[in-house]
Parts: structure tokens; sequence; C-alpha cells
């Protein structure tokens, strides 16, 4: 009797694991392509970054971009396994997991914006069968777009992820530096992507991406809209919603004003706990919005501002995890170094130019001024960013580093003249960082 039950109770195990695996393919659309505008692919070689162009409909976006990338998509998707398998070295572990994550997501499509499932759906068209016992190509897709928010997790239980903003205003705007820190193969620095967006519906935007990638976490938009993402925790959190990077690239692309760009932010459904740095370069408004699936601050910033990886407003003075960030992790390490920064320059009356800023962002010390070790995790440039970023408001530049991390020069663009011809207007550089010569990295 007992080994008939066994037997029962493993088929009906392997029954369900089945019709799990069936009913939690991503579902497809029916598209006609009917656009035939080619995207344009710059590579570092012409003009220092890696740029594409892309223009269309989002599921001819899509194609372009996967076809344009095929080789990148394979190598980034090559090293996400090799860090799966490096969490999980068990296939029947890997599969059990996949497994259960699919039924906990069963009908979060509902949540996808159709916009970005086609261009998914269009991008995953050139991606690698090696890989397809994960899963097909259009649901993995869609998975990687949620390693934003599974990083956002792992975070509150390691030193190595951290994001770090910095925000000075000036006479008619602001400028803002941001390190986008994220450690998942040194593919992510050296191939990053300018993604230069122009919509068959909406407004052109740039941001700051990898191959493949149709969510935003750093980007600004023809209307001089800025929003970038850093990384938070409390004990709110959701099983169903968009991922993050995808409310980024709706507000970009759907809003023109500030007003409009923090509508969408209310309305939309995530998954975790966020900061959303959002600036209106062309106004001269800037505004740290903290949240989560239940909750939502909105922080207008009147002066310099330092945004790390912990929540500042009284609705999460009293959350468990937040605290818990707080005191094992480097957010307010880097938070105390950026104000104690920014102090130094308004008591000595100096003006925060894109150099000063670079400056900011490359610092290497603890909040006493301490010069730390080299990657120490605690500094604003602990060596890890796969972006860095600069934004000039009142001259609409744009500076990314060329990598790797912060150690090369800041690529200088033109966002305006960009923006209206239709592809990257380069201006003079910033320099490389003279503490590290590059040879270290």
């Amino acid at each position: 009797m007992i080994k008939n039950f066994i037997l029962i109770l493993i088929l009906l195990i392997n029954t369900w694991a089945v019709n799990v695996l069936h009913i939690g393919v991503f579902p497809k659309n029916v598209i006609a392509d009917k656009d035939s505008i080619e995207g344009r692919f710059y590579s570092k070689k012409e003009t220092k970054l890696n740029h594409i162009v892309l223009e269309g409909s989002p599921y001819h976006r899509g194609r372009e971009f996967g076809r344009l990338t095929a080789e990148l998509l394979f190598k980034q998707e090559e090293q996400l396994v090799h860090q799966l398998n490096t969490f999980f070295p068990s296939s029947i572990i890997q599969k059990a997991f996949f497994i259960l994550l699919i039924r906990w997501f069963w009908g979060i499509e509902k949540y996808f914006d159709k916009m970005f499932t086609d261009e998914m759906q269009g991008v995953s068209e050139s991606t690698s069968e090696k890989f397809d016992y994960l899963g097909d190509k259009l649901t993995r897709q869609v998975a990687y777009h949620g390693l934003h928010e599974v990083g956002q997790m792992m975070m509150g239980y390691s030193h190595s992820w951290g994001c770090t903003v910095l925000g000075v205003p000036t006479n008619q705007s602001w400028i803002i530096g941001r390190n986008f820190d994220f450690e998942a193969g040194k593919i992510f620095d050296e191939e990053k992507i300018l993604k230069w967006v122009y919509p068959d519906r909406g407004n052109a935007y740039v941001s700051v991406i990898w191959a493949g990638m149709v969510g935003v976490v750093t980007g600004i938009n023809e209307k001089g809209i800025y929003l970038s993402l850093n990384a938070a925790g409390s004990t709110d959190f959701a099983r169903y919603g968009a991922p993050s990077t995808l409310v980024v690239a709706k507000v970009l692309q759907t809003t023109s004003t500030i007003i409009e760009a923090i509508q969408v932010l209310k309305e939309s459904q995530i998954l975790i706990t966020e900061i959303f740095v959002l600036v209106d370069f062309k106004n001269r408004r800037a505004f740290r919005i903290e949240k989560s699936p239940e909750k939502m601050d909105i922080i207008e910033q009147h002066s310099s501002f330092v945004v790390t990886n912990h929540l500042v407003s009284d609705l999460w003075k009293d959350d468990s995890i937040n605290r818990h960030r707080k005191k094992i992790l480097t957010t307010i390490d880097r938070e105390m170094r950026g104000k104690k920064l920014l102090q130094n320059w308004q008591s000595n009356g100096s003006i925060v130019d894109t150099q000063r800023m670079a400056t900011f962002l490359r610092d290497k010390k603890d909040f006493l001024g301490k010069k730390l070790a080299l990657g120490d995790r605690r500094a604003i440039d602990a060596l890890i960013a796969t972006h860095s970023v600069i934004v000039d408001g009142e001259r609409n530049y744009l500076y990314i580093n060329e990598g790797p991390s912060l150690v090369g020069r800041y690529v200088g663009i033109d966002l305006t003249a960009s923006f209206a011809r239709k592809r990257p207007i380069m201006v003079s550089d910033l320099p490389a960082d003279p503490e590290v010569p590059r040879k270290e990295q």
C-alpha cells in the first residue's frame, strides 16, 4: 500500500509539474511587422561606446535590437547561466526552482504593457536555442527583466550591490551624477549600450543599458525628463506587478511633464520597494520618490541631495527591513560621504560642474575622509559600476563613463543635437580617473 501511495504521489507531482511548465509559457502575440526602417548600431570603435538607434513599432524595434546584438545576447545569456549554475549547481534543484517560480507568477502577464512584450518578442527571435532548456525564448526574455527585482532582494543579504546619486542645482537646471552598481559579469560593463528609441508613439528617449533590455534603469527623454532606479527594501511586497525597469521605460516614452511622470508612477503596480530619482531639467525640478507595492512618498528636492539605498520617508521609519539595510549595508556610509562632499563644496563656495561631479562619483574615501582600499564597498566608487552617468541639464549634455567601471573617460554627448539628428552627436570628454590606471582593472 505504501509503495502504491508513493507511486501515485510521484505521478501526481509529475503531472502537476508538467502542467505548470506548459501553462507557464509567456503568451505570444500575433504581430505583423509592417515597418521597414533598419536599426543602426554604432560600435565602440566608431563612437567610443556602443550605440543603437531604433525606430518604429515595438515589435519592429525589438527585432532590430535582437538582430543587431545577437552575438552580445548570446554572451550575456551565457554569463547569466553561469551565475545561475553558481547559485544552483544541481540541474534538478534548478528545474524545481523554475517550476515553483512559474507557479508563483502565473497571471503576471496582465501587468505587462503590450508594447513591452511585443518588443521582447521581437528581441527573443534572435536569442540562442542553446538555452531553450531553461524555457522558451520569450519566457526567458521576460524572466531576465526580473533580474533587477532579484538583485534588489539579494542586496539585503550582501554588501556587494548599491547605487549612488548626487544632485546639485545650477542657475537654470540641475547636474545629476549617478553610479549604477551591478555585479553579474564584466560584459555588462564592457558592452553597455546607449539605446536611442524613436517610437511610433510617444517621446524619443535614450537609456544606458545592455543588449536585449527593453526596460530602463537610467534614462532621459527628449522633453528633459530623467528617471533612474536605486535599490531599496521594505516589508511590503507583491506577488503580481510590473518590473520596475518597464515602469521607467513607460514614464520616459509616454510623459512630457513632471506631473505626468509622477502620475504614471502613482498608477503603476510594482513588485518590490524602489527609490526613483525623477528630474525635470527644463523646469529645474527634482524629486526623490519612494514607492513600494503598498505605499508611496514624493519628496521634492530644493537643494543638493544624495540618494543611496535606504528609505528616508516617515512612512518607513519603523520598517524592519529598511532598518536592517541601514545597519548592515553600505548605504549610510555612502550617503554620509556624499553629503560631506557636497557640504565641503558649499562651504568653499565652489561651483559644481561636470568635472567636479566626476570627482564626486569617483570618490574612494569613507565618510571621515580616510582613503579606503580600492574596491571597498563603503566607497561611492567601489569600482563595480556597470555604468556611471552625468547629466548637465543646462547644456543638455550627457556623459557616460566608457569603463572599466569609472576608470576610463566620460564620453560626452549633446542630447539636443542627438535627438534631432537621430544619431549620437559627441562633445568633449571628461578625463579618465587619475587615481586608477586602466591596467589595474
